[in-house]
This record gives C-alpha cells, sequence and structure tokens, in this order.
C-alpha cells in the first residue's frame, strides 16, 4: 500500500477513536457532520435511510456545503470529494469519475432517473445535468447495481433539483435569484427560481444563463507547440436551461410533471478547431404513493423521456463534422413492502431504450437500438438493535440492434465487420449482501459484497471510424464478453462529538474489464482511409484507440475526518482533513490502467459567526507516476482556496453575498484523468463574486 494511504488511514482511525473516549452529547444540532450523516439519503435505498444507516461509502452535499462547490459542470462540483475526480475533458465537459472508474460503470442520475445524454460514450461529451439548480447531489461510491443497473458498478451521482415539487408550498410564491461573476473566464451567469402554489397543487419555474470567455491559465496550454500565453484556446462555454413544472398533492401521494430544456456550446481544448453544440429537450414525470395498499406500504415511480442532440463543428468553416442523436426513455417503479416481523423490502422495475445515431464525416458508431429491461429486490432483516443485514439480487437483459453499417471502413487485424441490421441480446445477474453493525454510540460500521455483471455497450463493441472531437480514431471490439466484477467495501462513520466523519476502504475484481487503449505505433490516415504503421506523416493523422478486454484489479480508501474546534450557539471553527488513493491494474498483462486518479490530501478550515462565515482549504494531489503504456506521468500539484461569505435580510428578502478563491497560487495543475492532460490545464487563479437572493 502507499506509504500516505497508509498515514492517512492510520490518522483517520486513530482520530475517530479518540473521538470516543469523552465524547460531547449526540443531540447537539450545530454540529454540520452530525445533521449530514442524519440526513435521509434517498439513492441508496429505496426505504428512507440516513447516510449513517447505509452499507457503502456515500457523501451528500446539499445547502452551505452544496453552494460552496457549485461550477458549471457536474466534474468540476464534485471534484475533491472523497473518491471522486473528474474528467476535465475542458471547461466545458467535465464527468464525475467513482474511484477511477467512469463511462458506463458510473451512472448519472436526474431525481433518480437516467441523464438521457451521451455523456457515456466520450470524454468530450458534457453531463447534460444542471448543478446550478440541484437542491442535492447524492453520491454513492462503490457498485449500486441492484437499484441503478449494471452501468452502476464504480458508483451514483443523483442530482435532485425541484423541477417536480415534491411537497406543497407554505408561501404563496417563494424561490431564490443569484447573480455570479469570476475573473478567471468573465463568467456572467443569472439563475431564477420560482416556486409557487397551496397545500393541493405547486408549479416550479427555473431558468439559468451563463456565459465565459477562454479561460485564464498559468503559462502555456501546450508547451510542444506555439500557443497563447496565458490563456487556453477554445475553451469558452455558452449555456441556457429553463424547466417548467407542476405537483398535484392528495391524502394518499402525489403526482407531477415536468418539461426542460437544457442547450450548451462549449469548445474543446487541444484538439482540431472543434465546438460542440449540445441540445436536449426532456420530459419527467414523478408519482408516489405514500399509504398502504395490498401488501405494500408506498410506491414510487419514475420515468423520464429526452430528445438528445450535440454536433461537432468545425469552427473555421462554421459547419458541423459529425452529428450525434439519442432518443431515450427510462422508467423505473419501486414497490415498499408491509414490513413482516424484522424483514424489510422492497421489489423493483426499470426500463429503458435509446435510439442512438451519429450523420456526417465521422460516423464512429452506427446506429444502434438498444432496450435494458431488469427485475430487482432488495431485503433488509433486522437482527438485533445493533446489527442490520442486508440481501439483493437483479436480473437484467440488452438487446442491441444496428442500424447501416459502412463496410468501406479499414479494420484493425482481428476484428471481423458487423453487418447492417445485426442483433445481439444478452443477460447479465447481480447479487449483493451487505451489513450495518452499530458498535457503539454515535457509530456505525457498513460492509457491503456484491457480485456483479455489465454488459459492454454499443460504443465498445462496434465502435470504428475518426472522432474530431477526441482527436483519435476510435476502434470497438465485436467479441466482447460481459464483464464480471466482485466488490468488497467497509466503512466506518462517527456522526457526533469531538471527531466526526468517515473512513472506508474497497476492493474490487474485474473478469473482462472494457477500457480504451492506444494502439502504439499505428495510425490512421486520413488522406489515403488507411492505417498506417510508424509516426504520423501528416498532420491529420489520428492515433488508434481500441477498445479492449483484461482482467483488473481495484483497490483503494478514502477518508473524511472534522474535528470541532469549537460549537456554541454564535461560534463554529471546525477543521477538516480528508484524502483518497485507487490502485487500478489491469491483472492479465500487469499493467497499470490509464487515467487513473493519484493519492490526494487536503485540509480545509471553517469559522461561522454570526451572519458571517469564513473558509480555507488546501488540496495536494501527488504525482501520477504509475500510468498505462503510451500515457504521460502527471505532475503533483497543490490547489490553495478561500471564501468569505455574508448574510443579511432586507426587505423580507434573505440576502447572500459571497467571494471564492481558487487556485490563489496560480499553479499549473493537470488532471490526470484527463485525456487532455499535456494541452489543458485547470484553470489559473480565479475570484468569482456572487450575489444570492432567498425569498
Amino acid at each position: 500500500m502507499h506509504p500516505y494511504v497508509r498515514f492517512s488511514l492510520a490518522l483517520a482511525v486513530a482520530s475517530l477513536a479518540r473521538g470516543q473516549v469523552t465524547p460531547p452529547p449526540s443531540t447537539s444540532t450545530t454540529n454540520d457532520q452530525a445533521v449530514l450523516l442524519d440526513d435521509v439519503v434517498v439513492t441508496g435505498s429505496p426505504d428512507p435511510k440516513t447516510a449513517f444507516d447505509l452499507a457503502q461509502g456515500t457523501s451528500l452535499l446539499s445547502g452551505d456545503a452544496l453552494r460552496l462547490r457549485e461550477q458549471g459542470t457536474l466534474g468540476q462540483t464534485l471534484d475533491g470529494l472523497p473518491g471522486v475526480s473528474s474528467t476535465s475533458y475542458g471547461p466545458g465537459a467535465s464527468r464525475p469519475l467513482i474511484r477511477g472508474l467512469g463511462g458506463d460503470r458510473v451512472r448519472m442520475l436526474e431525481s433518480g432517473v437516467g441523464s438521457l445524454d451521451a455523456s457515456n460514450v466520450s470524454p468530450d461529451h458534457n453531463v447534460s445535468v444542471e448543478p446550478l439548480f440541484a437542491e442535492r447531489i447524492e453520491v454513492l461510491r462503490g457498485p449500486a447495481t441492484l437499484l441503478y443497473g449494471s452501468s452502476a458498478v464504480g458508483g451514483v451521482v443523483n442530482v435532485i433539483d425541484n423541477r417536480i415539487p415534491s411537497v406543497a408550498p407554505t408561501a404563496p410564491v417563494s424561490g431564490r435569484a443569484e447573480a455570479r461573476f469570476d475573473t478567471a473566464a468573465n463568467e456572467r451567469t443569472g439563475i431564477l427560481a420560482v416556486t409557487t402554489g397551496n397545500e393541493h397543487v405547486a408549479f416550479q419555474f427555473n431558468g439559468l444563463r451563463t456565459e465565459t470567455d477562454d479561460v485564464d491559465i498559468p503559462g502555456v496550454a501546450d508547451p510542444s507547440v506555439p500557443t497563447p500565453k496565458g490563456t487556453l484556446p477554445q475553451s469558452s462555454i455558452s449555456t441556457k436551461s429553463a424547466s417548467v413544472g407542476g405537483t398535484y398533492f392528495w391524502k394518499a401521494g402525489f403526482a407531477g410533471v415536468a418539461v426542460s430544456e437544457y442547450d450548451t456550446t462549449y469548445g474543446i481544448p487541444g484538439t482540431e478547431p472543434i465546438e460542440i453544440d449540445m441540445k436536449q429537450r426532456r420530459l419527467d414525470f414523478r408519482g408516489e404513493i405514500t399509504q398502504p395498499f395490498a401488501v405494500f406500504k408506498a410506491a414510487k415511480a419514475r420515468l423520464g423521456l429526452a430528445d438528445y442532440t450535440h454536433s461537432e463543428v468545425d469552427t473555421t468553416t462554421g459547419t458541423p463534422n459529425t452529428t450525434f442523436n439519442n432518443s431515450a426513455y427510462e422508467g423505473r417503479l419501486e414497490l415498499i413492502q408491509q414490513d413482516v416481523g424484522d424483514w424489510s423490502g422492497t421489489l423493483g422495475l426499470q426500463t429503458s431504450r435509446s435510439d442512438f445515431s451519429a450523420v456526417g464525416v465521422e460516423v464512429v458508431t452506427p446506429q444502434s437500438l438498444t432496450y435494458n429491461h431488469a427485475l430487482f429486490a432488495l431485503e433488509e432483516y433486522q437482527l438485533n438493535r445493533s446489527l442490520t443485514l442486508q440481501f439483493g439480487a437483479r436480473v437484467e437483459f440488452q438487446s442491441i440492434k444496428l442500424g447501416t453499417v459502412d463496410p468501406s471502413l479499414p479494420l484493425l487485424p482481428g476484428n471481423t465487420s458487423p453487418t447492417s441490421g445485426e442483433k445481439n441480446s444478452d443477460h447479465s445477474f447481480s447479487l449483493s449482501t451487505g451489513a450495518v453493525l452499530y458498535p457503539a454510540k454515535d457509530y456505525s460500521l457498513g460492509l457491503s459484497l456484491t457480485w456483479s455483471q455489465r454488459l459492454p455497450t454499443a460504443q465498445e463493441r462496434y465502435s470504428n471510424g475518426p472522432h474530431g472531437g477526441t482527436g483519435s480514431y476510435e476502434v470497438g471490439s465485436p467479441g466482447l464478453d460481459r464483464e464480471t466484477s466482485i466488490g468488497l467495501d467497509l466503512t466506518l462513520r462517527k456522526r457526533a462529538g469531538f471527531v466526526t466523519g468517515s473512513v472506508g476502504g474497497f476492493i474490487n475484481q474485474f473478469q473482462n474489464f472494457v477500457f480504451e487503449q492506444r494502439v502504439p505505433g499505428l495510425y490512421f490516415q486520413d488522406a489515403t482511409g488507411t492505417f498506417q504503421p510508424g509516426s504520423p506523416v501528416l498532420a491529420d493523422d489520428l492515433p488508434i484507440y481500441q477498445f479492449i478486454a483484461k482482467d483488473a484489479l481495484f483497490y483503494g480508501g478514502e477518508a473524511e475526518i472534522s474535528f470541532h474546534l469549537r460549537d456554541t450557539d454564535t461560534d463554529h471553527l471546525h477543521l477538516t482533513f480528508t484524502s483518497d488513493y485507487v490502485h487500478a491494474q489491469q491483472t492479465t498483462d500487469d499493467e497499470p490502467l490509464p487515467r487513473i486518479p493519484p493519492f490526494r490530501a487536503g485540509v480545509a478550515l471553517r469559522y461561522e459567526h454570526g451572519p458571517w462565515s469564513f473558509g480555507t482549504d488546501v488540496r495536494h494531489a501527488f504525482r501520477q507516476d504509475r500510468v498505462s503504456p503510451g500515457e504521460t506521468e502527471t505532475a503533483g500539484y497543490t490547489l490553495v482556496g478561500a471564501d468569505v461569505t455574508y448574510r443579511f435580510a432586507w426587505n423580507r428578502i434573505d440576502w447572500e453575498l459571497f467571494v471564492r478563491g481558487t487556485n490563489l497560487t496560480n499553479e499549473d495543475a493537470r488532471l490526470s484523468t484527463s485525456f487532455l492532460k499535456d494541452v489543458a490545464p485547470l484553470a489559473g487563479r480565479n475570484a468569482t463574486f456572487g450575489l444570492r437572493a432567498a425569498f
């Protein structure tokens, strides 16, 4: 194990143990960490549970903690949480990674239903979820395949917003507004959210507009080529988002619908002169029965339908090279059983459809129609007051049917060409067991063991073509078999006292782990339409990346420990330490896997007094020198931040004035998890100024 990991875990365990000696009373409500651990997490279980009672590692962002982290993309917002990093494909596209896993292994949810976009297809595709509308964000680390499918083997990110009101409003009109500006990209953002209604009906209106310029960076983006100093070319963003929703409430439950749109245009740094123009139109339904019926005590239904498109536009000509479309839906029904003695449980059904296609000069994957249907069951047995046991199973069915396949495309040696209309049907099975032990007052120990299978996607099987957004030629492998994994997760939590927080470890063994690897010494030459060995001859020759399967092993851990130095009615002073580590090795050839985050550690100090709040934090990422063949190493870096917030009431409105500084030392920081790490560093020194109003 990495020496820094041993030190961090030893510090965390010692801190938790020290807090057990003379803990203050656990009834205090001023302890932020206690409040978070006792908050209900909807992602981890269909039956309401708190983060303290879950078998898996969980992070929850809401309230002030969420507002302090909010940024324009989901990956940027969550980067730095224990076990969470980001793909960082420039400022406009950043998808979360959990414990080094991303793509089709981490599910992006919008209030419990999939994001229904193409963000799992390629790292240059942004998640079509607006984090600035979020009421809370829940991150479930480790396999969540039983609830959300085989594509949640790495974890789940659930962005919960208020597009469909779930509780009746307490005032005829309420809402919030926000304006913000930053110095690194000249960001101009405006947000308005308004709720109106009564005890029987509620309506929600949301709107957002964001504009940025190219972002400021320290030094030169790509030292190997002549580029402007101090600016990251092709990094500007333009986003607008809006939604209208309504809910009807009655004694036994509620039902609501919402329509929304998300439009964004953003540049792709360091590649061809490419700009992504992305649009999504979406309809959502949410309903719950909250009173018992038949053998069930409650029921929850979710449905999302979306029409998604994005074009990769050549900025020199203004014409699209390729346009991607995805017409998709996803629905789920959860039936929560009546308790029978010490047993409780949930039965569920999930179904989805994705009609994915691409049109243009760079069609990477042929048109594909994917259906996915699943049944799942989760059961819980309360053995005694100190131990809860959990069991679950899921069976999943998937079919992929191809449209027209271009027979003229070149094939890598060993690959066979799929045929037009080809259909592939398969099934997978997942099992899990878990336990939550309460060894002492305010302590819980969660243990989960999951055996799961993931079916390869159409992109992993059938890709074969140039992709301007990533500057590569992507090749699938039609013969890929189902991916099987066994995951073990252990988490210790403490929710009250001088020391609170959690520390955990995990290990995940994969068979037939599918990943994209560079094919050494081979390039695609667009001028001839052939694969050429050796070095690139022409400027537009593309490196080749192929989806392959090897056995793999992931292990590591996370820690988040808070010391509550002062907690009174008027003053709160908290010191928080965080760290995480991932070791990822493909065991077939005993080589590191590509784009894995390094060991990271951080410390944050926060002081609150009356209307004032002050914070500062330091996060360090160590050098990543465990790299796959053909991948470059990444230097370590340290990011320093600070923030100040002042709250006041005026004219019956609660106001909040804030200033947040990031990368205050102007560090040249490059993420090992990014395809663009050699050509696109993170933003340089930045200050964000904002004003929020709640009415």
